[in-house]
């Protein structure tokens, strides 16, 4: 029980993502191009607080494949690890926003059904986001201050 309890507790802390950086004026289809790919998570903070030490962040994994988000977390803990995807989210960016938006809609996980939106920032391999629920307004800088309901993340992209 306490094991399905730190799975939901990554999954809800690391819902989604953050970017840093981008090429001179690219498009939504340059922003989606620049997401593909797997990311660990660098900071994870909930209201300002932060959600994970840095042994459980180097168990979690985002892929983003096309349109769709996937969260994966290595269970280490009884023998051969365990690879487990917490959630699976469709996603939409819009890149003519300043700063640029970002919606998460859950297909899968135990925040199937729900939607996050947020902004989002590329820089080089860095990913920065700042994102709450949708019931929320979406946020308009990268804080997620103490009863915000914001997360406020940083994603480092795994390089080949």
């Amino acid at each position: 029980m306490r094991r399905f309890a730190l799975l939901l507790w990554v999954a809800a802390t690391v819902g989604t993502l953050a970017l840093t950086g981008r090429a001179a004026n690219p498009g939504p289809n340059d922003d989606l191009a620049a997401l593909q790919g797997n990311w660990k998570p660098l900071q994870c903070e909930f209201e300002g607080k932060s959600q994970m030490p840095a042994e459980v962040m180097k168990q979690v994994t985002s892929v983003f494949d096309k349109t769709e988000y996937h969260l994966y977390f290595v269970d280490k803990e009884k023998g051969q690890p365990k690879v487990l995807k917490l959630a699976v989210a469709n996603v939409g960016l819009d890149a003519t926003t300043v700063p640029r938006t970002i919606t998460f809609e859950f297909a899968e996980g135990p925040y199937k059904g729900q939607k996050r939106h947020g902004i989002y920032e590329i820089a080089g391999n860095q990913l920065k986001l700042c994102y709450g629920p949708v019931e929320k307004p979406k946020p308009t800088e990268f804080k997620a201050a103490a009863n915000s309901g914001f997360f406020l993340e940083t994603w480092a992209r795994q390089v080949k």
